[in-house]
Protein backbone atom coordinates (compact mmCIF):
# COMPACT_ATOMS: atom_id res chain seq x y z
CA UNK A 1 0.00 0.00 0.00
CA UNK A 2 1.25 3.68 -0.78
CA UNK A 3 2.02 6.42 1.20
CA UNK A 4 1.14 9.55 0.77
CA UNK A 5 1.50 12.94 3.13
CA UNK A 6 -0.30 16.13 2.61
CA UNK A 7 1.38 19.43 3.33
CA UNK A 8 -0.35 21.78 6.22
CA UNK A 9 -2.36 24.49 4.48
CA UNK A 10 -0.83 26.81 6.57
CA UNK A 11 2.56 28.97 5.84
CA UNK A 12 5.47 27.44 7.97
CA UNK A 13 8.90 28.42 7.08
CA UNK A 14 10.10 24.76 8.82
CA UNK A 15 7.82 22.62 6.87
CA UNK A 16 10.40 21.97 4.05
CA UNK A 17 12.69 20.95 5.96
CA UNK A 18 10.45 18.54 7.43
CA UNK A 19 9.54 17.03 4.09
CA UNK A 20 12.89 16.74 3.31
CA UNK A 21 13.62 14.19 6.25
CA UNK A 22 10.62 12.50 5.41
CA UNK A 23 11.42 11.51 2.04
CA UNK A 24 15.12 10.51 3.37
CA UNK A 25 12.97 7.92 5.53
CA UNK A 26 11.11 7.11 2.82
CA UNK A 27 8.18 9.26 1.61
CA UNK A 28 7.38 8.88 -2.10
CA UNK A 29 4.79 11.05 -2.77
CA UNK A 30 4.21 14.33 -1.23
CA UNK A 31 0.89 16.53 -1.80
CA UNK A 32 1.83 20.34 -1.78
CA UNK A 33 -1.31 22.06 -0.82
CA UNK A 34 -1.17 26.02 -0.24
CA UNK A 35 -4.45 27.79 -1.61
CA UNK A 36 -3.10 30.85 -0.06
CA UNK A 37 0.04 30.72 -1.70
CA UNK A 38 1.59 32.83 -4.97
CA UNK A 39 3.43 31.16 -7.68
CA UNK A 40 6.38 32.69 -6.21
CA UNK A 41 5.72 31.12 -2.68
CA UNK A 42 5.21 27.64 -4.74
CA UNK A 43 8.61 28.18 -5.84
CA UNK A 44 10.55 29.52 -3.07
CA UNK A 45 8.88 25.93 -1.23
CA UNK A 46 9.90 23.86 -3.91
CA UNK A 47 13.29 25.12 -4.28
CA UNK A 48 13.53 25.03 -1.09
CA UNK A 49 13.21 20.97 -1.11
CA UNK A 50 15.99 19.40 -2.69
CA UNK A 51 16.04 18.70 -6.36
CA UNK A 52 16.60 14.93 -6.52
CA UNK A 53 13.36 15.07 -4.67
CA UNK A 54 11.00 17.03 -7.08
CA UNK A 55 10.28 13.89 -8.55
CA UNK A 56 8.17 12.79 -5.36
CA UNK A 57 6.11 16.32 -5.32
CA UNK A 58 2.44 16.59 -6.44
CA UNK A 59 1.00 20.37 -6.44
CA UNK A 60 -2.48 21.15 -5.76
CA UNK A 61 -1.95 24.68 -7.51
CA UNK A 62 0.07 26.85 -10.08
CA UNK A 63 0.34 23.93 -12.35
CA UNK A 64 2.46 25.55 -14.75
CA UNK A 65 5.05 25.06 -12.58
CA UNK A 66 5.41 21.59 -13.11
CA UNK A 67 6.95 22.73 -17.21
CA UNK A 68 9.38 24.61 -14.45
CA UNK A 69 10.53 21.84 -12.28
CA UNK A 70 10.49 17.91 -12.23
CA UNK A 71 7.30 17.31 -10.60
CA UNK A 72 5.50 14.04 -10.41
CA UNK A 73 2.45 15.14 -10.62
CA UNK A 74 -0.51 17.85 -10.55
CA UNK A 75 -3.63 17.46 -8.37
CA UNK A 76 -6.86 18.70 -10.34
CA UNK A 77 -9.71 20.28 -8.03
CA UNK A 78 -13.59 20.77 -10.08
CA UNK A 79 -12.08 24.40 -10.90
CA UNK A 80 -9.28 23.19 -12.93
CA UNK A 81 -11.53 21.08 -15.16
CA UNK A 82 -14.35 23.73 -15.59
CA UNK A 83 -14.76 23.43 -19.37
CA UNK A 84 -15.74 27.30 -19.33
CA UNK A 85 -12.16 28.18 -17.42
CA UNK A 86 -9.97 28.72 -20.16
CA UNK A 87 -6.51 29.22 -18.39
CA UNK A 88 -7.15 26.31 -17.08
CA UNK A 89 -8.29 24.25 -20.30
CA UNK A 90 -4.63 25.79 -22.01
CA UNK A 91 -2.42 24.63 -18.91
CA UNK A 92 -3.90 21.28 -19.30
CA UNK A 93 -3.42 21.02 -22.53
CA UNK A 94 0.59 22.24 -21.83
CA UNK A 95 0.97 19.90 -19.12
CA UNK A 96 -0.47 16.93 -21.60
CA UNK A 97 1.95 17.89 -24.53
CA UNK A 98 5.10 18.29 -22.88
CA UNK A 99 4.66 15.70 -19.74
CA UNK A 100 2.32 12.92 -20.81
CA UNK A 101 3.58 10.95 -18.36
CA UNK A 102 2.99 13.29 -15.31
CA UNK A 103 0.86 11.76 -12.49
CA UNK A 104 -2.92 13.34 -12.38
CA UNK A 105 -5.19 12.77 -8.75
CA UNK A 106 -8.26 14.47 -7.72
CA UNK A 107 -10.21 14.37 -4.61
CA UNK A 108 -14.04 12.59 -4.02
CA UNK A 109 -15.50 13.85 -1.08
CA UNK A 110 -18.80 11.70 -1.36
CA UNK A 111 -19.33 7.56 -2.44
CA UNK A 112 -21.60 8.70 -5.09
CA UNK A 113 -18.80 10.49 -6.93
CA UNK A 114 -16.51 8.00 -7.56
CA UNK A 115 -18.59 6.61 -10.33
CA UNK A 116 -18.56 10.05 -12.42
CA UNK A 117 -17.20 9.53 -15.43
CA UNK A 118 -14.09 10.98 -15.90
CA UNK A 119 -12.92 12.87 -19.14
CA UNK A 120 -9.69 12.08 -18.39
CA UNK A 121 -7.49 9.15 -16.88
CA UNK A 122 -6.17 9.91 -13.19
CA UNK A 123 -3.60 8.08 -11.47
CA UNK A 124 -5.31 7.54 -8.26
CA UNK A 125 -7.77 9.22 -6.43
CA UNK A 126 -7.97 11.12 -2.82
CA UNK A 127 -11.16 9.98 -0.80
CA UNK A 128 -12.83 11.68 1.83
CA UNK A 129 -13.17 12.49 4.44
CA UNK A 130 -13.42 9.03 5.51
CA UNK A 131 -12.75 8.40 9.35
CA UNK A 132 -13.79 10.38 12.32
CA UNK A 133 -10.94 11.85 13.66
CA UNK A 134 -12.40 11.50 17.29
CA UNK A 135 -14.01 7.61 17.44
CA UNK A 136 -11.33 6.49 14.47
CA UNK A 137 -15.60 5.42 12.78
CA UNK A 138 -16.53 5.98 9.47
CA UNK A 139 -16.96 9.51 8.74
CA UNK A 140 -20.74 10.15 7.59
CA UNK A 141 -21.25 8.98 4.52
CA UNK A 142 -18.76 6.33 4.31
CA UNK A 143 -19.03 2.40 5.03
CA UNK A 144 -17.20 -0.89 4.54
CA UNK A 145 -19.30 -2.31 2.16
CA UNK A 146 -20.26 0.92 -0.23
CA UNK A 147 -16.23 1.29 0.26
CA UNK A 148 -15.39 -2.24 -0.99
CA UNK A 149 -17.97 -1.97 -3.73
CA UNK A 150 -16.79 1.36 -5.00
CA UNK A 151 -12.83 0.06 -5.32
CA UNK A 152 -14.56 -3.69 -7.02
CA UNK A 153 -16.90 -1.87 -9.00
CA UNK A 154 -15.24 1.27 -11.07
CA UNK A 155 -11.49 0.09 -11.18
CA UNK A 156 -10.39 3.17 -9.79
CA UNK A 157 -7.24 3.64 -7.31
CA UNK A 158 -8.42 5.06 -4.35
CA UNK A 159 -6.42 6.93 -1.64
CA UNK A 160 -8.17 6.88 1.80
CA UNK A 161 -7.59 10.18 3.67
CA UNK A 162 -9.26 12.37 6.22
CA UNK A 163 -9.00 11.15 9.72
CA UNK A 164 -6.60 8.79 9.52
CA UNK A 165 -3.75 7.32 12.11
CA UNK A 166 -1.34 4.92 12.13
CA UNK A 167 -4.03 2.43 14.31
CA UNK A 168 -6.22 2.74 11.30
CA UNK A 169 -3.54 1.41 8.63
CA UNK A 170 -4.43 -2.06 8.61
CA UNK A 171 -8.01 -1.22 8.26
CA UNK A 172 -7.43 0.40 5.06
CA UNK A 173 -4.89 -1.52 3.85
CA UNK A 174 -7.69 -4.71 4.48
CA UNK A 175 -10.44 -2.32 2.47
CA UNK A 176 -8.41 -2.81 -0.53
CA UNK A 177 -7.56 1.41 -0.94
CA UNK A 178 -4.51 1.87 -3.18
CA UNK A 179 -3.22 3.93 -0.49
CA UNK A 180 -3.53 6.10 2.71
CA UNK A 181 -2.39 10.02 3.51
CA UNK A 182 -1.85 12.13 6.54
CA UNK A 183 -2.27 15.64 7.11
CA UNK A 184 -3.47 17.03 10.17
CA UNK A 185 -1.83 13.63 12.25
CA UNK A 186 1.22 14.92 11.20
CA UNK A 187 0.80 18.66 10.85
CA UNK A 188 -1.14 19.25 14.03
CA UNK A 189 1.60 17.39 16.23
CA UNK A 190 4.17 19.11 18.32
CA UNK A 191 6.94 16.99 16.79
CA UNK A 192 5.63 16.51 13.28
CA UNK A 193 8.78 14.03 11.93
CA UNK A 194 8.53 12.06 14.99
CA UNK A 195 4.59 11.45 13.59
CA UNK A 196 5.77 10.94 10.43
CA UNK A 197 7.99 8.01 11.93
CA UNK A 198 5.08 6.58 13.63
CA UNK A 199 3.15 6.59 10.48
CA UNK A 200 6.35 4.47 8.81
CA UNK A 201 6.21 2.04 11.93
CA UNK A 202 3.00 1.40 11.85
CA UNK A 203 3.06 -0.22 8.14
CA UNK A 204 6.12 -2.29 9.65
CA UNK A 205 4.33 -3.55 12.69
CA UNK A 206 1.56 -4.54 10.41
CA UNK A 207 3.23 -6.02 7.74
CA UNK A 208 2.56 -4.06 5.08
CA UNK A 209 5.12 -3.25 3.01
CA UNK A 210 5.23 0.25 1.81
CA UNK A 211 5.06 0.87 -1.36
Amino acid sequence: MKLFVVSSTKDDADECTLVTKMFESGLTTFHLRKPKFSTGQMCAYIECIPEHFHNRIVIHSHHSLALKYNLKGVHYTSTHLNKKKWRYWFVRQRLKLKLGTICRSRSYSRLPQVYNNEEQAFNYYLLGTVFNSLTGGFYSGFYEDGIKAAIKTTNKRFVARGGTTPALIKRVNDLGFFGIAFNSFIWDSEKPYDSFLQIIEGFKSNNIELE
